[in-house]
C-alpha cells in the first residue's frame, strides 16, 4: 500500500515539474522574442535618427562634403531618396521608373507634386521592404554618381545592412550622390 501511494506521489510530482517546465519555457520564449523585437525597433530608430541628423547637419555648410556610411536594419534591401522639389517639367520622365521600383514612394511624390512639394508630405526616404514610420530628411537634391545630372529620385541597394552616400552642403539643402570609387 505504501509503495502504491509513493508511486502516485511521484507521478504527481512529475506532472507538477512538467507543468512548471512548460510555463518557464513559454514565458522565456515570449520574453526573448520581445527583446529581439525591441532590439530591431531600436536599430531602426537609430538608423532613422542618424540619417536625418546627417542630412540636416550638413545642409548649411555650403561646399562641405562628407562620405557617410549608414547601418540600416538587416531586413531592408533598398533605400530610395525622392527630391520633392524636383522641377515639375521633368517629373513625368522619372515617375514611371520610380513607380516600378517603389509604389509607395511614387504615390507620395505624386501627392507632393499636386499639393506643394516638400512641406506637403511626411516622407522623402523609402525603404524596401516598406516601414510604417515615415522617414523625412531635410530638403535634398539628388545627382547621379558622376554629379552631372540632377535626378528626381535615387534608389540604392543596401548590402548587408549598410550603404554609403556622399552628402554635400548647398546652403539651403543637401546634395546626395552615390559613392564612387574615388571616395572609397
Amino acid at each position: 500500500m505504501k509503495r502504491q501511494g509513493m508511486a502516485i506521489g511521484q507521478v504527481f510530482i512529475f506532472i507538477i515539474a512538467a507543468i512548471t517546465f512548460a510555463l518557464i519555457m513559454i514565458f522565456g520564449y515570449k520574453t526573448i522574442t520581445g527583446f529581439l523585437e525591441s532590439g530591431e525597433e531600436v536599430a531602426f530608430v537609430q538608423f532613422k535618427t542618424d540619417l536625418e541628423n546627417s542630412v540636416k547637419k550638413i545642409y548649411t555648410e555650403y561646399g562641405a562634403v562628407r562620405v557617410e556610411t549608414f547601418q540600416a536594419p538587416l531586413e531592408h534591401r533598398q533605400i530610395c531618396f525622392v527630391d520633392l522639389d524636383y522641377p515639375p517639367e521633368k517629373i513625368d520622365e522619372e515617375m514611371d521608373a520610380l513607380c516600378a521600383l517603389d509604389q509607395n514612394a511614387c504615390d507620395l511624390w505624386q501627392t507632393a507634386r499636386e499639393e506643394g512639394g516638400y512641406a506637403s508630405v511626411d516622407a522623402n526616404v523609402f525603404l524596401k521592404p516598406m516601414v510604417t514610420v515615415p522617414i523625412k530628411v531635410y530638403k535634398i537634391e539628388l545627382y547621379n554618381e558622376d554629379d552631372t545630372q540632377r535626378l528626381g529620385y535615387h534608389c540604392l541597394p543596401i548590402s548587408q545592412g549598410t550603404f554609403k552616400i556622399v552628402l554635400e552642403g548647398r546652403g539651403d539643402k543637401t546634395r546626395i550622390t552615390e559613392v564612387v570609387q574615388e571616395y572609397e
